[in-house]
C-alpha cells in the first residue's frame, strides 16, 4: 500500500508528531503517539482536487503537414 510521512499536530494535546498515512484511506483515525487521542488529519477533510481537463483536440485541417 502506497503512503507517504505526514506532520500532524494533535488537537488535544498540541504537540506535532509525523505518521505514516496511506494515500488510499484519506478518512483513516491518527492516534496521537503523545496522549492517544484519536482524530482525522486535516488532509482527509479537504475535498479531492478536481482532475485537469482534456486536452484539446486539434481542429480540422491543423496539425497536418502538406
Amino acid at each position: 500500500m502506497k503512503g507517504t510521512q505526514h506532520r500532524l499536530e494533535c488537537p488535544k494535546c498540541g504537540k506535532a508528531f509525523f505518521a505514516w498515512r496511506p494515500d488510499e484511506l484519506k478518512g483513516a483515525a491518527v492516534k496521537c503517539y503523545f496522549c492517544g487521542n484519536q482524530f482525522e488529519d486535516a488532509a482527509a477533510k479537504r475535498p479531492a482536487p478536481a482532475a485537469p481537463p482534456p486536452p484539446a483536440a486539434p481542429a480540422a485541417g491543423e496539425g497536418k503537414a502538406n
